[in-house]
Order: structure tokens, then C-alpha cells, then sequence
């Protein structure tokens, strides 16, 4: 049984599968924690309130949802200000009620009719817990929410936490950091109306001493897409304490009598087998809890994308073209990037040489570049088996389009101000907190899936909401638009995937923007960044894998002669590109019919090669066999559930000083049954050249490594596994021996 009480003691048992998180009703009929870690099944070893009391005999601030209210200085979970001006709260038991694996607990506020009800839902298999809040207004005034969080999580008392977080900017998206708690408060936070790219709303906190396969680990992440905040803090008595939800900046929701307020899902959970170990649980809780069913287990298509090829330049007899090659190459899904939309030929001058843009906003099929809509590329393409994808920033609106013009209600911008305006595509910014304006765009999106055979959409909702005006709001409820934006646009794509449930929707948002967990609710692939550099990517994937399956870190133009190498000029093989782009979905951005046969030729051998084990790379259990944040390489591991294959990527960075890669053990393979061991890459040796010469030449794609017990791969690993000089790969695949 997942949640226990016991009436005696007053204490609940929130039951992981190895994990225990208690609270308890105290005397005053406040909410207390108690613990959270290591299982425990007897009420007897629960801390008591006494164990819990620091030197000044007070707990607290170990109440388990504190409002702003009483002497504490902590972040409080909760601030309102009261109709007649009262902004402290205190917030008592009143019930609560089990049904199923949720436990709801219902305080309220001794003298004014303010109801704050907290959630938790125990995900039992994967020592998890979803908590939120719902607040309602009672009374018959207005409740000024000034601030209102998804739940206080306490730690269990320990001298030295320290934290792992994702943080960066664009194009430098995920990347890891850690550091130790010190006293007093660490924020992490997104306040630009997108959960990223600066950091993402994720973490872990372990004892300082954790390794990948060791030690205790806690991990979170929020199921929002807009502005969050985590605050962590040590107190002075060495507490430490996060509390964590919807951002307090320029925050504030006016309940009227009778109405409530969710917060967003704060998912929490405990993991005793270190940082690899809790990435695995959040993987498995994520497929079971949170992604979509119709991607959970779908292995996803090899994708082409016009964006790195063609740019802008897109027409329907190049796309028809283009798609026989692609068709031959191995290509599944076509995807129509930027530049079917709007106005003019291909070569219009207008709006500098950007005419497709002035139709963001309609969303249009452009009459001149394909004079008979999408249909006879989508049905050319389905007469082949494959897969028609498109391109939209649904948000973005020319500001000269006719919805603008028509509806300038629709944008955000305030009263008396111009709507903020991107100075680089001149567009507007369609407020989805409109209710009008988020029907519009939904059925935009609808009919253009219906009406052109869409089976991709690539939608890219990215742009950064600076101020976020909302013009005819009341003014009451004018900063209610961070909220209510977010939850309109999930409404949009909810509509999208009941309508079209094996819609492939990827949340493009320019890399990194929307990568979070709400998100993933309807998404087949997350685009991870612009930045397609495969060098920077292993780290930028290492990051973004940490908390969110391998395989929705998607890309655009992960293979390609031109966005792989746009943000910082370094040239890579095809062959690094592919294998990086295969620890997910690949993609590929060139133009094929322009390819010169032998890269044509190896074209095809790579995608063959990403065929024959992508269902164990997008299915599989991952993991870190080596961090590329510490070696001049990474190596990943991904294994079947029966544990009949691994799949393992060693992804040089700059090989040095004929540097080999030390043994390399795997992990979690049956030790009693036997492997086939089958290197896939560019494997050289040395050529002797004149007198006392030589240079390394390529002599084969495939290395036998042979034969080994998985104990023996485990245990003693496989060595001189060369990766030689600057981006050098190859993939291991590592097969069962059926006797």
C-alpha cells in the first residue's frame, strides 16, 4: 500500500518502492515533515518532533507547506494579501483523503475562508511524488495570490548538500554544473515567459560524495512551461530546504469569491544508487507518467529537413525533386522548414528577400512557390512510405499581417504602448492568454495538419515575453497573463494530439527554450539546440539526457555541410555528425541531389547503421559510462530491457599525446551470458610512406572485438578502444550469443 496513516501518531507514509516520505499532523494541527529518503515501514522509527528540534528547541520551518506568516524566515510556499489588508496566513488541518495512490490534505486558515489544498501522488515504482496545490477563495472578497509555490521539500538534516543543475544560454543549452550548498539561498530560475534556455526546471542534490553508480540522490523537475523559480536554502542551524514553483516575478492571480488556483505538478523523488540510477528512474517515471502513449514507445523516423539545405528557398518542384533522393538515401519523414508560408517567388526582393514572413500569422500555404498547395508532396510522399513534416512559430505574427491589423487585441503589448515587436522578423507576439487568440491559432493548426496530410509538425513557439501586456484584461487580473499563456498553449496542443494522436509533434521553441517536462506531455522530439555542432552537442545531449529520455533531443540538421558548423566554424565527417546524431533521432539537412556519389554512398550506409539500432537507443536503459565533461571523450550505454543487445557511443572530442581511452566497462549486461562484441567506424593503421614514413589510412568500417561474458565486460572491459585526434567515433554494438 502506497500511502499509510496511522490515527495514533498522526503520521503519514508516503511508500516508494525502496523510498519513504512522512509527515505528520502536529499538536497545533499544523502540517509537519518528518522524513524523506532511505524506506521505513514502522511508524516507531519515524523522527519525532523532539529529534527534529534544532539547538532553539523550534521547528518551525519544518512545516511541510508554509505560508507567509509566524517566525520564519524561509521562503514561504505561499503569500497572499487578504481583503482587508492581512498578509499573514496560518494554515491548519482540517482533512484529507486517500483514493488511490493521491493523498489530499485540506488546511485552512483559522479565521479567514481561505482553503489550501495539497496533493501527492505516489508514483510507488519509481519512488516518486507529484505534488501541487490548489488554493480557493471562500469568503466574498478578493484573494491577492502574491506568490504561490508547488510544495516546500525538506531535506534530511546534513552539514553539506550539493547541487547538479542544467544551466546556460542559447546555444549553449544544458550544461551540467555542481556546486556546494552554502549558507543561505541559491536561485534557479526562468523569468522570460519560457521555461529555458538559461536553465532548465531540473535537479539533483546529493551528500557531496555521489557517484554515477553510488550514493543517495534527490531529484526533481517542475511540469511547467513558462516561468519557474527554485529556491535553495541552508539556514543558519545547517537546514536545507527548496521550495520550488511558478516564478514570483511580476507574479499575481486575484481569486474572486469562489474561484481557485492550481499550481503546476513538482515532481520529487529519492534514489540510493547515484546520479545514473536517478536518471534511469526519471526516464522510466517520465515514459510512464508523463509522455504521450503514442510516443512512449515509438522508434522515431529518420528525418530531413529543408532548413540547412534550402533555407527559405523552398518551392514544390525542388521539394518534389528532392524527395526521390531523399526516398533512396533512406530518408522516412520530409520536413518543409521556414518559407512555405506568405508571399512571392522564391526570389522576391520584398521584405528583403524575407516575403514568406509576412504571412506569419494566417498560415497560408504560398500560392506562388506551391501553386497547388502541400497535397501533391504529401501524397507523393506517402505513395513512398514516408512522412510529411512542417514548419510553424504559431505565435508570430507580421505586423503588417491582417490579423494584426484586425485584431490588435490579439497581441500581447499593453494599452497605450506598441506591442513589443521582434526587430528581426518584425513580428508580433500572438497572446495565447487570449482566450480568441489561442482557439484561432489551435484551429489554424488543425485544419493545416487535416487539409495538407501533415503527419510532423515542428512547431517552434520560442519567442521571449519581455513584458507580457495584456490589453482589455481587468486590471485585476492584467498579470495573470504568465499563467494562463502557458496553459492555453497546452489546450492548443492537447486539441492537436486528440486530433491527430500519431501526429509527430516536435517542440522546436529554438532549442532549449521549452525543454521541460510539461512539454513532454505532447511532444515526440525536443529540439535541444540550434547549436548542432556535434562537438558541443555530446555535452548539450550529456545535459539534456540527464533528465529527459536520449531520444527526444531532436535537431533539425544534425547531418549537414552548413548548420553543424554556423556557430563555430568547425568542420566535422559525416560520419562524427551521424554517429552523434544517433544517440536520438536523426536528422539530416543536406541537399541530396547535389551530393556527390561516394557521400550519397556513405549516406545510406549511415542511416542503414542508425536502422539496425535505434530501437535499442530510443527503448533502452541509458547509461554514462564516461562523462565528456571530464575526459577528452564520452561513452554512453544503451541496453534492452532482456538485456540481449547494448549499444555503446564512444565520441571523442580532441584526442591528445596518442592518448587511448582507458577500458571501458559496461554496465548491467547478464553476467552469465555470452556477447558478441562488433565496432562500427573508421578503423585506420599505419601506411609506411618513402623512408621512415608513414600515416594512418582508413582500412576498414567494422572491427571485430569478439566474444566476451557479460561478467567479463563488466568486470574487465574492453581495451584499446582507439578514438585518434580531433571528433573521431564509432559505435559498439554488443550482441547475445544464442547458444
Amino acid at each position: 500500500m502506497s500511502i499509510i496513516f496511522d490515527e495514533k501518531s498522526k503520521i503519514f507514509l508516503l511508500q516508494g518502492k525502496s523510498s519513504t516520505y512522512a509527515l505528520c499532523i502536529e499538536p497545533d494541527g499544523t502540517l509537519g515533515h518528518r522524513h524523506w529518503g532511505q524506506q521505513i515501514t514502522e511508524i516507531c522509527d519515524v523522527p519525532t518532533r523532539t529529534m527534529l528540534q534544532g539547538r532553539n528547541g523550534k521547528i518551525d520551518d519544518n512545516q511541510e507547506y508554509r505560508a507567509f506568516g509566524g517566525p520564519s524566515h524561509i521562503t514561504p510556499a505561499i503569500k497572499v494579501n487578504l481583503p482587508d489588508g492581512v498578509r499573514a496566513v496560518f494554515l491548519k488541518y482540517k482533512s484529507h483523503t486517500v483514493e488511490g495512490d493521491t493523498l489530499k490534505i485540506e488546511t485552512q486558515d483559522e479565521f479567514y475562508p481561505i482553503t489550501v489544498t495539497l496533493f501527492y501522488r505516489v508514483c510507488e515504482a519509481f519512488n516518486v511524488i507529484e505534488r501541487w496545490t490548489e488554493i480557493k477563495n471562500e469568503g466574498d472578497g478578493d484573494v491577492v495570490l502574491e506568490s504561490v509555490y508547488s510544495a516546500n521539500w525538506h531535506l534530511p538534516f546534513k552539514d553539506d548538500y550539493r547541487l547538479t543543475y542544467l544551466a546556460g544560454g542559447y546555444n549553449r543549452e544544458f550544461n551540467k554544473y555542481q556546486e556546494k550548498l552554502m549558507p543561505g539561498r541559491k536561485v534557479l530560475e526562468s523569468r522570460d515567459g519560457l521555461s529555458g534556455p538559461n536553465s532548465a526546471p531540473f535537479y539533483m542534490l546529493d551528500g557531496g560524495d555521489a557517484t554515477e553508480d553510488l550514493g543517495e540522490v534527490y531529484f526533481g523537475a517542475l511540469v511547467w512551461s513558462g516561468n519557474w523559480q527554485f529556491v535553495f536554502e541552508r539556514a543558519s542551524d545547517n537546514r536545507t530546504l527548496l521550495t520550488g514553483g511558478l516564478s514570483e516575478f511580476d507574479f499575481e492571480v486575484c481569486l474572486e469569491p469562489g474561484q481557485s488556483f492550481e499550481t503546476p505538478k513538482f515532481i520529487g523523488g529519492f534514489c540510493d544508487n547515484g546520479f545514473g540510477g536517478a536518471t534511469r528512474l526519471l526516464h522510466r517515471y517520465e515514459r510512464a507518467e508523463i509522455i504521450h502513449p503514442s510516443e512512449a514507445d515509438r522508434i522515431l523516423p529518420v528525418v530531413y529537413n529543408t532548413h540547412s539545405s534550402f533555407g527559405n528557398a523552398v518551392c514544390e518542384k525542388w521539394m518534389l525533386d528532392e524527395i526521390d533522393v531523399a526516398h533512396k538515401s533512406g530518408i522516412e519523414l520530409f520536413v518543409i522548414d521556414g518559407g512555405w508560408s506568405g508571399y512571392d517567388e522564391v526570389d522576391s526582393p520584398v521584405n528583403n528577400g524575407q516575403a514568406h514572413r509576412l504571412g506569419f500569422g494566417t498560415w497560408e500555404v504560398n500560392k506562388k512557390r506551391f501553386p497547388n498547395g502541400l497535397k501533391p508532396i504529401s501524397d507523393k510522399l506517402h505513395s513512398l512510405g514516408m512522412k510529411l513534416g512542417l514548419w510553424i512559430e504559431p505565435e508570430a505574427v507580421f505586423h503588417t499581417n491582417q490579423i494584426a491589423v484586425e485584431h490588435p487585441e490579439w497581441m500581447l503589448g499593453y494599452q497605450n504602448r506598441e506591442p513589443d515587436i521582434s526587430t528581426f522578423y518584425y513580428c508580433y507576439s500572438l497572446n495565447m492568454a487570449n482566450d480568441d487568440a489561442a482557439e484561432y491559432v489551435t484551429k489554424v493548426m488543425i485544419d493545416l495538419v487535416r487539409e495538407n496530410g501533415i503527419d510532423y509538425i515542428k512547431n517552434d513557439f520560442n519567442r521571449y515575453l519581455y513584458h507580457a501586456g495584456w490589453a482589455n484584461a481587468d486590471r485585476k487580473h492584467q498579470k495573470e497573463v504568465w499563467s494562463k499563456y502557458v496553459r492555453n498553449m497546452w489546450k492548443c496542443y492537447m486539441a492537436l494530439k486528440k486530433e491527430f494522436p500519431d501526429l509527430i509533434f516536435e517542440n522546436s521553441a529554438a532549442g532549449g527554450k521549452r525543454g521541460d517536462l510539461g512539454m513532454l506531455q505532447f511532444a515526440g522530439r525536443m529540439h535541444r539546440s540550434d547549436n548542432q555542432d556535434p562537438l558541443d552537442s555530446i555535452k548539450i545531449h550529456e545535459g539534456m539526457s540527464t533528465f529527459m529520455p536520449s531520444k527526444f533531443a531532436g535537431g533539425a540538421c544534425f547531418i549537414s555541410d552548413g548548420f553543424s558548423w554556423f556557430v563555430n566554424d568547425r568542420r566535422t565527417t559525416m560520419e562524427y555528425q551521424a554517429h552523434v546524431a544517433m544517440l536520438s533521432g536523426v536528422s539530416v539537412s543536406l541537399n541530396l541531389a547535389e551530393l556527390e556519389p561516394e557521400r550519397q554512398e556513405e549516406l545510406q550506409y549511415l542511416l542503414a547503421l542508425n536502422r539496425e539500432i535505434r530501437h535499442t537507443v530510443h527503448l533502452g536503459d541509458m547509461y554514462r559510462l564516461v562523462s565528456a565533461y571530464e575526459k577528452e571523450y564520452g561513452a554512453y550505454e544503451f541496453l534492452e530491457e532482456d538485456k540481449s543487445r547494448a549499444v555503446v557511443f564512444l565520441l571523442g572530442q580532441n584526442m591528445q599525446f596518442s592518448n587511448l581511452c582507458e577500458r571501458l566497462r559496461l554496465k548491467d549486461l547478464d553476467p552469465d551470458k555470452k556477447y558478441k562484441v562488433t565496432g562500427h567506424g573508421t578503423y585506420k593503421v599505419k601506411k609506411r610512406i618513402g623512408i621512415g614514413g608513414s600515416q594512418w589510412v582508413p582500412q576498414s568500417r567494422i572491427k571485430e572485438y569478439g566474444t566476451f561474458t557479460g561478467r567479463g565486460l563488466m568486470n574487465v572491459g574492453l581495451y584499446r578502444l582507439e578514438l585518434m585526434g580531433h571528433a573521431t567515433s564509432q559505435i559498439i554494438i554488443v550482441d547475445e550469443v544464442k547458444e
